[in-house]
């Protein structure tokens, strides 16, 4: 602590000397300065704490909160009153610490935040105000689990919400509004439920000014994350009592979509793709570099200006705080040019912006690009009823899928994981899961959450009483999407025989990894071109040999089918180690990479995380969006390496209703994505013999098609109803 108390000292004795001079102004600077030096010794702050020495620590932070409200009095006379309210704040802020050690500090750390807040205000400093008023609204917490809150706390966390849309910073205004949403929880009253609505509305349409994605990360977990954790879980309590809320269908299905579609589950992609972002855009470019350059220059200044009240040269001190302030109104300019071209950039190009964010969709938007006999159903975990929205084109049910406990669902994804089937009778039924489904539907688009990920859906036991050995796979078509947001997006920007077609129909990639196991990705490529696409002009394969050439020459196919290696950072597309991230297909000069339907049949193509919360097979969705493909065709377990072939040649039968002859029948008319995968695991598990598929793969001696680890992990992500479509030359 010597060199803390050296500078502590030094300021003090400066702050005396001007204090005798009267010159107050730079008094208050000392005062400021000097409690600013008493917290710097973080080292040292931290030797205390392992020390156990609570007495001296405490000591600190009373002598730094007792020179910040000097200060504070000292701006107050000489008219400075923003900077007394900052003051005021940072005093605050050490009582807010004190408190969680001794309760008594708590009504302190309230009555000085109420000063700050008031001088703030007066100053137009609203996003100052703001965090006093949030800070006031936390201070008088409870040492009671599940307590009433005190009085004060939810009327000052709306003054805090005010304040920060007062600022234009409605993210912070959602969080002072959850916030407040939680502390409602406690009343007993029904007032949190519209609280929570309105915080989650304006969270929803604020996302979008988070441009940078650790922003969107961290105000993602402390906002929604944890705020719905708990406003879930009165949910479920409630369940009995408030079904009739007028807001009670809208709660739910905020909370079950707003953790959703998020892009923080890869932090290197979002990182990687707003640098692409801000690279391609020459405006946005240049407010960055000129950003960085003042954010530079205030920082200096702010060194100087210590350095100089050292020196004790007044008028020195003067001209570079103007110069300061000058410095911190330009950033804040620039911030606000910044967030006006990325809204220009959104407008300009959706399909980019969606690698960062999927954007929000209620109820009845949701509704208008649902077709007949589709059903949207989304999650939101809650251990042993989680919270589900059953939304069709002309109902919309919320409410609790009781019994689907975490036992179940860790079993399910485990099997899933696998390849394995689902024993039936040890899950609930498919009425629990699902709920109330009228019984024309036969399209589930699901959004599931948490430990739901992963749930083998078409493996669970349909509910048609009549014939109990019937999956739900079998009875209907079943895709994945990460949130309600994704399937609109995919469908605004379909079909793309609308935008000119794709050039051609098909081009397939295969990649061994360099002999790394995958002994029939070659053939699988090369089999599925020439037995289904050999007509079609410009069909194109590449093998293993030649797969380096695929990110050299871009595609546009109808069908693109990738053969290889899947890990949660990408596809492995070279045989030297390189693996390719789905930013690395961003549409550059000269090159694009574009697709209506992708085919992923490496293993676990679909399986990149375990995260909760996170957006679901994230890789994937990021391959869709910069591929402006509408769905893809991914596994969830590993596979075997001879499974890929079969299961292209089916399912691209499927696809385009015709195929060479085959000892089985194949459908008699193209079908969409979803009834396609469909076909495909069905005819693997229940049609085919074993030497007509030794016949149909090279080399495979041992086929199993109807083992579980063949035709159980493929799935679709995005649109189920997804064609393909290409122009011919």
């Amino acid at each position: 602590m010597t060199d803390v108390r050296t500078a502590a000292d030094r300021f003090l004795q400066l702050a005396d000397q001007y204090a005798a001079s009267g010159n107050t102004r730079m008094e208050a600077q000392c005062r400021y300065q000097r409690a600013q030096s008493l917290g710097r010794g973080r080292q040292a702050t931290q030797s205390l704490v392992q020390a156990g020495n609570t007495s001296a620590l405490l000591d600190l932070r009373k002598e730094r909160a007792a020179e910040y409200e000097h200060a504070a009095e000292l701006f107050r006379t000489v008219g400075l009153v923003g900077d007394a309210g900052r003051c005021w704040y940072q005093a605050a802020y050490e009582y807010n610490w004190l408190g969680m050690l001794r309760p008594e500090y708590r009504e302190k750390c309230y009555s000085t935040c109420d000063i700050a807040a008031e001088y703030l205000g007066a100053a137009d400093d609203w996003w100052g105000r703001g965090m006093a008023e949030f800070m006031a609204g936390q201070a008088l917490r409870t040492d009671v689990v599940g307590g009433p809150p005190d009085p004060r706390s939810v009327p000052a966390l709306r003054r805090a919400a005010e304040a920060f849309t007062r600022a234009d910073r409605p993210v912070e205004s959602a969080a002072a509004g959850m916030t407040a949403a939680v502390t409602l929880t406690q009343t007993g009253g029904a007032e949190w439920i519209t609280t929570a609505v309105d915080a989650l509305h304006t969270y929803e349409q604020a996302r979008p000014s988070l441009r940078i994605p650790r922003d969107r990360e961290i105000n993602d977990r402390t906002i929604i994350a944890n705020g719905t954790r708990i406003l879930t879980s009165k949910v479920s309590r409630s369940a009995a009592t408030m079904g009739q809320h007028p807001l009670w269908q809208e709660i739910i299905w905020l909370l079950s979509e707003a953790p959703k579609g998020r892009s923080f589950q890869d932090q290197h992609l979002q990182d990687e793709t707003w640098s692409r972002l801000a690279a391609d855009d020459g405006t946005l470019s240049e407010l960055m570099t000129r950003r960085k350059g003042l954010a530079r220059e205030q920082s200096d200044l702010q060194q100087m200006i210590k350095a100089t009240l050292i020196t004790r040269s007044d008028d020195e001190v003067q001209v570079m705080k103007e110069g300061l302030r000058r410095k911190e109104h330009e950033l804040e300019g620039i911030d606000r040019q910044v967030a006006r071209r990325f809204q220009r950039i959104y407008h300009d190009t959706p399909e980019r912006i969606e690698l960062l964010s999927t954007s929000p969709v209620t109820p009845k938007e949701l509704q208008t690009c649902l077709e007949p006999g589709e059903a949207y159903i989304s999650y939101r975990w809650n251990d042993p009823a989680p919270l589900r929205t059953v939304v069709t084109r002309r109902s919309v049910t919320a409410g609790l899928a009781t019994g689907v406990t975490s036992e179940f669902t860790t079993a399910a994804v485990r099997a899933g994981r696998l390849g394995e089937v689902l024993p039936s009778n040890d899950f609930p039924s498919a009425d629990q899961l699902l709920g109330p489904v009228p019984d024309e539907i036969d399209t589930l688009i699901i959004s599931p959450d948490s430990l739901l990920l992963g749930v083998p859906w078409h493996q669970v036991p349909s509910p048609d009483p009549s014939n109990s050995n019937l999956t739900l796979g079998e009875r209907c078509t079943i895709t994945i999407v990460p949130a309600a947001g994704v399937l609109r997006h995919l469908r605004a920007h379909r079909p793309s025989s609308e935008r000119g077609g794709r050039d051609t129909a098909y081009l397939g990639v295969a990649c061994d990894g360099g002999g790394k196991g995958l002994l029939f990705v070659d053939q699988e490529v090369e089999a599925t071109r020439s037995n289904h696409f050999a007509d079609e002009p410009g069909s194109d394969f590449l093998v293993s040999a030649d797969c380096g050439g695929f990110l050299e020459r871009g595609c546009s196919a109808g069908l693109l089918h990738l053969a290889c290696h899947a890990e949660p950072h990408g596809l492995l597309l070279s045989r030297d180690g390189t693996w390719t991230r789905p930013t690395d297909l961003l549409n550059i000069a000269g090159r694009t990479f574009g697709a209506d339907i992708l085919l992923l049949t490496g293993c676990s193509a679909g399986d990149f995380s375990r995260e909760e919360n996170n957006e679901f097979l994230g890789v994937v969705r990021q391959l869709i969006v910069v591929t402006g493909a509408q769905a893809a065709v991914v596994s969830m377990a590993p596979v075997p390496d001879a499974a890929g072939v079969l299961f292209a040649d089916l399912f691209v039968s499927a696809l385009n209703g015709k195929g060479p002859d085959r000892p089985w029948r194949t459908p008699d008319r193209p079908l969409a994505v979803g009834p396609a995968v469909a076909w495909a695991r069905q005819a693997m598990r229940r049609r085919l013999r074993v030497d007509h598929v030794k016949a149909l793969i090279a080399g495979c001696d041992h086929p199993r098609p109807t083992h579980a680890s063949w035709w159980s992990p493929w799935f679709v992500v995005g649109d189920p109803r997804a064609t393909t479509s290409h122009r011919t030359t």
